[in-house]
């Protein structure tokens, strides 16, 4: 069953009359014959310019490097995984169900040991205690606003002095006529920094477990890091003072937008925060400390492997809007498997053709097409930033202000890499991001 899953899914799109391989080829093309009637050497260049990559190559260097530092620990993981299934053939199918067996007998832990202890009343107000503490903001329900729903909330975010600054809707449940997914949408862009009168409207959506006969809404880990997520994103439009609206808020290159998003996720693995909100809803206890050391060392479980897929992606995504050739390289989908198998624990099947289903990549003008290391890049520059606040401490006024200011208030109204500099005093540090999956030990 499982391989039968994983041979349907990785063929989507890759014969019958729903065959993309000519499209994806004919997309490459225009891609590239656009770009250089624009006086660029590829798509890559031509769409990286105004991101805080620039070029092609540096985000391709950029990949090249972190699969370089994180090669060993993955071949190590690969290692283990065939040892602890008492087999050197697993195929591609395999692989996550011995890995799953692998995790909880060295971990002995279940996500669903954690879900009592997040209530999504609780999640939700201690999120808005932390970020009242680390940024100087207060967040207030406000009854009796028109909604759409009835579980829809309506909340003012106020400043210390308690003057209502700019507002949001929140909507945590499905519904039959709601999209799936979570995110953030910039309702209304305003400029309070010019007009107090125009504030900025946000709206904050998820589809989160919802209650069930008298249990309240008890959420999994994951949930929760995905309302922090996409409230990074709400506060990113929401404290913008950028005067020009189109400059303003989550209006920054792709590759920068998801660091205020991402950092916030930080907030859901520490001891101290996690002590504002998570606990018990029938005994009110915090996590016991066992299984927060469980759910501690199980993060950095197979890292190796998740970072060698992410890396995947990104470098295929270069290497077809930059190096590419049809005529040279013959068939799209067999010279996307060759590059996918140097990032596979297990041998691709010969019929593996995932990149004809690979939406991000082809299912838009431009989309994550030579933009996927942006997930990447984004991650490197929230691990790294958060080291300000470890340091000082994850409750830090100080420099959750001095980020609030040259981070969140600034929208694109400069170079991204330069807020960045302004922030953390220097550019980005890639082992951060290493050191927290596990992947490098700092002497």
């Amino acid at each position: 069953m499982r391989e039968s899953m994983y041979r349907a899914y990785n063929r989507r799109a890759a014969g019958g009359d729903l065959d993309n391989r000519e499209i994806i080829v004919r997309i490459l093309d225009l891609r590239n014959k656009k770009a250089q009637l624009l006086g660029f050497r590829d798509f890559a260049d031509f769409v990286l310019e105004d991101r805080m990559a620039h070029d092609g190559e540096k985000a391709q260097r950029f990949l090249e490097e972190l699969q370089a530092k994180t090669e060993p620990a993955w071949e190590r993981e690969n290692r283990d995984l065939a040892r602890f299934a008492g087999r050197d053939d697993l195929q591609p199918w395999d692989i996550g169900y011995w890995a799953e067996k692998e995790r909880k007998a060295l971990y002995d832990f279940d996500e669903e040991e954690l879900r009592p202890y997040f209530p999504v009343e609780r999640v939700v107000n201690g999120m808005f205690d932390i970020f009242q503490r680390v940024l100087g903001i207060v967040v207030r329900e406000k009854p009796g606003a028109p909604v759409w729903d009835p579980e829809v909330k309506y909340y003012a975010i106020e400043d210390e002095k308690g003057q209502q600054i700019d507002a949001f809707y929140a909507d945590w449940y499905p519904r039959e006529n709601k999209r799936g997914g979570a995110w953030m949408d910039s309702l209304i862009t305003g400029i309070p920094a010019v007009d107090p009168g125009q504030p900025h409207l946000g709206l904050i959506c998820g589809n989160l477990t919802p209650p069930v006969g008298e249990k309240p809404a008890l959420l999994t880990h994951r949930e929760v890091e995905t309302i922090f997520h996409e409230f990074g994103h709400l506060l990113h439009h929401c404290l913008s003072r950028v005067e020009v609206k189109s400059l303003a808020g989550t209006n920054v290159p792709w590759d920068f937008v998801e660091l205020p998003s991402q950092i916030m996720e930080n907030w859901c693995w520490e001891r101290e925060s996690l002590d504002l909100f998570a606990c018990h809803y029938q005994t009110d206890k915090p996590i016991p400390e066992g299984l927060y050391e469980k759910m501690r060392r199980a993060r950095t479980f197979r890292a190796a492997n998740a970072q060698m897929r992410q890396l995947s992606f990104g470098i295929l995504d270069l290497a077809l809007h930059r190096q590419y050739d049809p005529s040279r390289d013959g068939e799209v989908i067999e010279y996307s498997r060759h590059i996918l198998q140097q990032f596979s624990a297990a041998p691709l099947p010969d019929d593996h053709a995932m990149i004809a289903g690979f939406t991000h990549l082809f299912g838009s003008p431009v989309g994550y097409g030579a933009g996927y290391y942006s997930y990447k890049w984004a991650e490197v520059l929230e691990a790294d930033a958060f080291t300000r606040f470890q340091k000082a401490g994850v409750f830090r006024t100080e420099v959750g202000r001095e980020y609030r200011d040259k981070i969140l208030a600034r929208g694109n109204s400069e170079d991204p890499a330069e807020l960045y500099r302004s922030f953390m005093g220097r550019d980005p540090d890639p082992d951060a991001l290493l050191e927290r999956a596990g992947l490098l030990v700092r002497s």
